[in-house]
């Protein structure tokens, strides 16, 4: 699954890690935090930080087999809590969605 497909905010590729840093700060700063909006971010900073590590291994010429139980057990992991936060996310988009449906579906009765 591509980076974009993950993330629903679909960041763009060029953006640095430590802008991504940076906005996450920033929304975290916020009086009123949007939700989503950390989530896509620690998102997305977490697939760089998978994304570097295989990169990493692959110019060292180390293949899954010769790494040391320790940075296998890291990498899956970090691949865990991506997959549970992308599927976090994907349902409160849905609840969102479903929220929005009902209201909608109120209004029109009125």
């Amino acid at each position: 699954m591509s980076d974009n497909m993950r993330s629903p905010t679909a960041t763009p590729r060029a953006e640095t890690v430590s802008y991504a840093l940076y906005l996450h700060r920033q929304e975290l700063e916020r009086p009123k935090r949007r939700l989503m909006r950390i989530a896509g971010t620690k998102l997305h900073l977490t697939n760089e930080l998978i994304l570097q590590q295989q990169r990493r291994q692959w110019e060292a010429g180390v293949g899954p087999a010769e790494l040391n139980y320790q940075q296998r057990c890291a990498l899956n992991r970090e691949s865990i809590y991506r997959d549970r936060l992308w599927s976090n996310m994907k349902r409160q988009l849905e609840k969102q969605q479903h929220r929005r449906q009902a209201k909608l579906q109120q209004m029109g009765k009125l």
